[in-house]
This record gives structure tokens, sequence and C-alpha cells, in this order.
């Protein structure tokens, strides 16, 4: 059901199309959205949505669904997959090679065609009777190139509403970010909508107001010091190093509550989980890029990482012993003795290894008979033995099925690994209560605590701001100093 407010906020947002809105994090813009879109299906119009993840298109389908819109009257799409359909659908008009499974790393070329498809008369046509309106969320990380792609879509669909927040703007997509005041506002006027803390309600509401009352704060060139705000659920530590970061994130002893731990680097995001024995999973990015440096292989001045040996080689043990030391905690016993041997397909017997001995085992089976059905039954062992804990689930489980699929399809595990993630990005992450990650990849999610592991990585405004905002209940900042000098970060892949 849509309260009056909302319902009134909708049919006013509807009407004032084409226009753009600007909202702050937690104070309702994707609840608004989806009620504009239920407000429209009433009306029998149809809506298409895009956002810039399916973090985002998962969040706002669940909004839809809880209004009750019939799925015929809407699509929900990342503005790259809608991009990849046109241009998979159109090759010739768009100019692009499309494959059938989406490469994501060619995602500006998808944008480029479909750009092109969209402006044709015929497309033109098909958007214009397909479509009321068109939806945009999270309108701050749109690229120029993306932005240019929206206006082509907005030519066919003039009833086109974007939303954002330009202090969210932290996903360093490639390219240079559209400009709201340049770009966005000449064709699509603001429309002006009064923030409430929603995200706080029966939470923190002394903490939402906090966090919509700092934003003027929040700019390059300020100093911002957490230990003057005096706010009930934050806290300041005076230390950031990694037995305090520990001890903090193992305090919250309710199990029913969602903690987030925060850090800037993805290395430091997983030192945290490591040293927090398994009790935090590590949240990867989309294009699981720790997952295809496991397949593909990564060397530079400071790793070297393994390429994923063909079935038939001895080396395949070798590189088993690479992912698992990369993904579970409890294997610091195969050491060096065990993988100088593995790097010479030398046996492993006579080397007792008490406690994980039926890894070791494993390894020398795998040795033996390396195919990729033995090294499925070595994951197994490990997933068995209680003395391990995995703390890189999300790695660990989408590298080893990208190798199944290869045993069943015949084709390249690093093939499947898109499949693998696709397949993520279309119906979202498994929940977990206590997840280390940077705040680029939650952005749009809400957690009841959040841990920032150290106040001096968060010196972009932007990443600040999206990190304190994904707290309903408590914020504990640690830290060296408890104040840090605000400079934007070039935006960058």
């Amino acid at each position: 059901m849509i309260d009056e407010i909302l319902r009134d906020q909708a049919v006013r947002l509807l009407s004032s199309a084409p226009s753009s809105i600007e909202m702050p994090a937690g104070a309702g813009k994707t609840h608004l959205l989806a009620a504009a879109v239920a407000v429209a299906a009433e009306r029998d119009e149809r809506c298409v949505v895009l956002t810039h993840t399916n973090a985002g298109v998962d969040s706002i389908r669940r909004r839809l669904r809880r209004f009750g819109v019939p799925s015929p009257l809407v699509r929900v799409e990342t503005i790259t997959s809608w991009a990849f359909s046109l241009a998979r659908s159109y090759p010739t008009i768009a100019g692009v090679e499309v494959h059938e499974s989406p490469d994501w790393t060619q995602s500006d070329e998808y944008v480029r065609g479909a750009t092109r498809v969209a402006t044709s008369a015929a497309i033109r046509a098909v958007h214009a009777v397909s479509f009321d309106y068109l939806l945009v969320d999270e309108y701050q990380d749109c690229t120029l190139l993306q932005h240019a792609f929206i206006i082509a879509l907005k030519d066919a669909i003039p009833k086109t509403l974007v939303l954002g927040d330009r202090l969210q703007a932290i996903f360093g997509f490639a390219g240079d970010l559209a400009d709201w005041d340049k770009h966005v506002l000449p064709g699509l006027p603001a429309f002006a909508v009064a923030p409430i803390p929603h995200r706080w309600i029966g939470h923190n509401e002394d903490l939402g107001r906090w966090l919509l009352n700092i934003r003027p704060m929040l700019v390059e060139g300020r100093t911002f010091d957490v230990a003057q705000q005096a706010i009930t659920g934050l806290t300041f530590v005076q230390d950031a190093s990694p037995t305090s970061v520990a001890a903090v994130a193992h305090g919250f002893r309710n199990f029913d509550e969602t903690v987030v731990l925060l850090d800037k680097w993805p290395a430091g995001v997983a030192g945290h989980a490591s040293r927090l024995g398994g009790s935090f999973t590590v949240m990867e990015d989309l294009n699981g890029n720790f997952m295809r440096k496991q397949i593909n292989g990564f060397a530079n001045e400071r790793e070297q990482i393994l390429a994923l040996p063909s079935q038939g080689d001895p080396a395949l043990a070798r590189w088993f012993a690479q992912l698992a030391k990369a993904c579970v905690i409890g294997l610091s016993d195969i050491n060096y003795p065990v993988l100088r041997r593995l790097d010479a397909n030398e046996s492993l017997t006579g080397l007792p290894r008490d406690g994980i001995q039926p890894v070791v085992d494993a390894l020398e089976s795998l040795r033996l008979h390396p195919t990729y059905e033995q090294l499925t039954v070595a994951a197994q062992t490990i997933r068995n033995l209680a003395v391990l804990r995995i703390y890189r689930w999300e790695a660990w489980n989408d590298t080893l099925r990208a190798i199944s699929l290869s045993i069943e399809n015949d084709e390249a595990p690093i093939d499947n690994l898109a499949r693998v993630r696709e397949r993520l990005r279309r119906q979202g992450r498994r929940a977990h209560a206590r997840i280390a990650s940077r705040a680029l990849l939650v952005k749009g999610l809400e957690y009841d605590h959040v841990v920032i592991a150290n106040l001096a990585n968060f010196t972009d405004p932007r990443n600040l701001y999206v990190a304190l905002t994904r707290a309903r209940k408590s914020i504990t900042v640690l830290g060296r100093s408890s104040s840090v000098l605000l400079k934007n970060e070039q935006r960058r892949r």
C-alpha cells in the first residue's frame, strides 16, 4: 500500500516529467521512484526503469512487488544490460559485435552501439509505443556516454525522470561523469522533494537527522572531525590497528542484526576478513576481478598468481592450493615444503599435517589425478573440515562453479565465470549478516551497523558520505586521528 503523502509526491513527480530529483541517502529516493511506477501502473501506463547495479535493480524490484505493480507494466534493468540488449538485438545498426554472453569490460561499446540504435527512427518508434515513462535511478553516476544514451531514449520517451545525489557519485566508471548543472538540469529541470530520513525511522532517528544535516560539511577542502559530533550511535575509536578493528567487529553480539566493515582497498578488506576468523565474508566486485586473476593468472612486482592449468596438468594441485590459501582460514600448514613439492610435481607422502591431513591427501590425489572433477572433490574436502573457515565465500563458490560448468559444457572456465557472475547480476547476492567490503560495493544497501576501519582512508567526501549513510543504528569510526581533510578523488575504474 502507498500512503497518501507518498502517493501525492508520486503523482506530482509524474506530472513534472521531464525532470530531475536530487535526494540525500536514506531519504526514500528509490521508494519514491517505486511509488511513481506504481501510480503509473494504476493508470495502465508502462515504465522502463534503469539503474547502475544489479543490487539497485533488486532493490527496485522488491519495492515494486511490495506495491503490487504487475510485471507486464514495468521493466527494470541496469543501464548497461539495457544497452547490451539493444546492441545484441540490432547489431548492424549498433555497429558492435556482440556475443551471446556479455563481456562487461566492453560496456562502453555496448552503450555507444545502443545509443546509435536508440536514435534510429524505427527503434525510437518502438520505444515510444512501448513505454509511457523512463525513470533512471542513481543518475549522479552516469558518465557522459551513458547520459547521451539516456537522452537518446528520452527523445522517444519524453516523460523521463532521473533521480540521484551528487554527494554519492563514487562508482568511478571509466570516463567523465555528466555534470548535474551543465548536462542534467538544462533538459531535466529540478523537481524539489523535502527529504525525510526514512532509513532511520524506528532505528536511530537522531542519527538519520545528523546524516542529513552534515551534507554541507562534506565538501572538498573542509576538515571533518568525528570526535566533534555528539550523536547517539556514533562512536570514535582512536586506534586503527588490526587488533582494534577486530575487537570492534567482534563486539556486535546480536546476530539478528547486520554489520558491514568498510575499508578502501580490496587487499585491506580481505585482510580484515581473514583476521576476523571467517565471521565476516568478503563482498566481491561484480566483475569478479579476484576470481578472474585466479583463473587467468596475474603478476606484478608484489604478487604472482598462477593461471588455472588445463586438465591433465599436475600443476592443477598447486593451483588449487593457491586458491584455497586465498579464500580459507586455517591452511597455514600448506606451507613452503608442501608448495615446493607441488611445484616440482613430487609426492606429498611423508609430510604429515595434523588437523588438515585430509587437505594434504586431497592435494596428493589431485596431483595424481589432475582433473576438474577431482578438483571439486578436493574443494568438498575443505568445505567438510570443521577446523577450516572460508572467508571469501563468494569468490570460492563462483570460481568452483565456473570450473564445474566447464566439466558440463567443455568451455573455458573464464567464460563460465562470466556466466556465473551474470547470474549474480540478475539474481542478487546471498545474504550475509557480517560483510567486509568497500563503500563502492555497498552503495544503495543498508545495514544495522557500520564500522569504518580507518578514517584516514576515507578522505573523499563522497566515499565517506556513502560509508556513513549505510548505517541504520550505529556507526563506529576507527582512526589514529578523528579528523580528515576532505579531497575529491578522480573517478576512474
